[in-house]
């Protein structure tokens, strides 16, 4: 202790003592943020609806049953009146007592019994409510051996009303099972549709993030380096090479869309003979026609980019480094203009923060507001690169790597759940809307894998291509590929596996798929039809999860 005061070091039990009582205050603070009642859940009442649920999910509606039944209805009345009685019927050799025959609150025990019951025989409690014709189960009976019945229940609404409603006691004499039910076929044709749904998004999405995850990856990035002035080029062209060709993309394309109602109806009316062969080459043919504007414009930007990358090699190799400094200023400040006219057309499209209020409507008026603050930004820039020198490299991958990745962390971090319902909004309810959502989260989630997996590489097989002269694009398909390959392949069954789930909950939110049946049937308190939408996605993600690790094992 002396040493330790001596050499100016204090003791450190103080620190881990006050480590101790941040964490307990922070868990004592959030018991009390989130209300955690350990009394909520001893309620004989909220005991009693969770064994009543849990109950109805143990008996999911698989089959179809040939039942036969005999019935007896007594009175009830919501509420109680002054002076409380009981109810008796008598038909057929079976009587039946209620006491009392009317309930105030949902905490007001209702008793049932009676005799001459089949020995041994089910049944159930059903209430009618006033003004519905539906039914709803309120108890289950088993009878006794000598034919007696005695049960208890509450009731789990209060319907106030001046005539009596109904209790129907219903006992099952026989019950044969003849099939599936409605509620098996049901889930059957909606679990196929959500694997389909997982596996379209799935597959879209792999081919999305396969090429932006080498683009994501900062290890083949870091060494990207470009002039200035090819920077510059590059950005002043983009404008211009990539909205002509989008526009010329169009002009292709505009002839086949004017005549829409006729070409395109006559040719989905003839492969429809085909069946969904046809509509599934018809919905190609299609998605075609409307990507080519965006293939067009595509293929304009990379035109600029490499167009741009020549041009300023070029100049940065043979221009004298006073010319060269003039020229960089020069395009830094037209580049710098364009690039930041670029952004405010976006900022002003989406409306940020309500901005499209306070400009312009025009195109024109617009652009003149945007190109001096633009050339003032360009001016700036400009007098920054005087600090480098003329033939500075600058670190262009590393760029387009902080910003890929911070695209995919942005998408990942928004649930899929927020963007069905964004593509509801767009396109409407069903699958559609739940393939989209998947497939914009699955390019983000594949794309974070996927370059994780290429910055894990051996570099030795890079360096070994790298020797030979190879460019970036042989050193990614001969030294990087065949490393991945195996990796890319199981986490692109495992997205399948996940998006099975996730396309559960889309559909709570008109996604499409099983999820939207399960929220329907929850909705309308179907417990045991609920129940077999849970099974067979159980099921399913089960049968997946044993493929997947299969595919691994052997793959890995």
């Amino acid at each position: 202790m002396k040493n330790e005061k001596r050499n100016g070091r204090s003791p450190q039990w103080w620190k881990t003592a006050a480590i101790l009582l941040v964490i307990f205050l922070l868990y004592a603070y959030g018991l009390q943020i989130t209300k955690v009642n350990l009394q909520e859940p001893l309620e004989p009442q909220r005991q009693a609806n969770l064994v009543e649920l849990i109950r109805s999910f143990a008996r999911p509606d698989l089959f179809a049953y040939e039942t036969e039944t005999r019935r007896l209805t007594v009175s009830l009345r919501m509420p109680c009146p002054e002076e409380i009685k009981g109810s008796q019927v008598a038909i057929e050799g079976r009587e039946l007592l209620m006491v009392p025959n009317c309930a105030s609150t949902t905490q007001d025990p209702i008793t049932i019994t009676g005799s001459g019951f089949l020995p041994n025989a089910e049944g159930v409690i059903a209430w009618t409510p006033n003004g519905t014709t539906s039914s709803r189960r309120v108890a289950e009976f088993k009878v006794t051996a000598d034919g007696q019945i005695d049960t208890t229940f509450t009731m789990p609404d209060i319907r106030p009303s001046e005539e009596p409603q109904i209790l129907e006691v219903v006992e099952v004499v026989n019950r044969n099972i003849v099939g599936l039910s409605d509620t098996t076929y049901e889930a059957l044709d909606k679990i196929v549709e959500t694997v389909l749904m997982a596996l379209i998004a799935s597959t879209i999405g792999t081919f999305l993030a396969i090429p932006l995850s080498f683009v994501a990856a900062r290890n083949l990035m870091q060494n990207v380096k470009s002039p200035m002035t090819s920077i510059m080029t590059g950005v002043i062209l983009f404008p211009i090479l990539g909205g002509l060709a989008f526009w010329l993309g169009q002009l292709l394309v505009s002839p086949i869309l004017n005549v829409n109602s006729t070409f395109l109806d006559s040719l989905q009316t003839s492969l429809a003979a085909i069946g969904f062969i046809g509509n599934f080459i018809f919905v190609l043919f299609e998605l075609f026609i409307l990507l080519i504007p965006l293939l067009f414009g595509f293929a304009g930007a990379l035109a600029a980019n490499l167009l741009g990358s020549r041009l300023g090699e070029q100049a940065t190799m043979r221009l004298p480094e006073a010319t060269l400094r003039i020229l960089n200023f020069v395009l830094t400040v037209v580049g710098t203009a364009v690039l930041f006219i670029l952004i405010a057309y976006a900022v002003n499209w989406i409306n940020l923060l309500g901005i499209r209020e306070f400009l312009p409507e025009t195109l024109t008026g617009q652009l003149s507001l945007f190109v001096w603050p633009g050339l003032i930004l360009g001016l700036l820039a400009a007098l920054w690169t005087l600090r480098a020198p003329a033939k500075h490299h600058y670190a262009t991958g590393l760029v387009v790597y902080n910003i890929t990745r911070t695209i995919f962390n942005a998408v990942r971090s928004i649930e899929p759940l927020m963007m069905g319902f964004v593509f509801v909004v767009w396109v409407g309810l069903g699958p559609f809307a739940g393939i989209m959502a998947l497939t914009l989260h699955s390019l983000a989630d594949l794309g974070k894998l996927f370059s994780e997996e290429v910055e894990n590489i051996d570099e030795g097989p890079v360096e070994a291509i790298t020797a030979t002269g190879a460019n970036q694009i042989q050193r990614i398909v001969y030294a990087v590929v065949p490393q991945v390959t195996p990796h890319y392949i199981a986490y692109i069954f495992y997205r399948w596996d996940i998006n099975v789930r996730m396309s559960t909950i889309i559909g709570f939110v008109g996604g499409g798929g099983i999820g939207f049946v399960l929220q329907r049937n929850i909705n309308q308190l179907l417990y045991t039809r609920a129940s077999v939408m849970v099974i067979a996605i159980a099921i399913v993600v089960i049968v997946l999860d044993n493929i997947s690790a299969r595919v691994r094992s052997r793959i890995i």
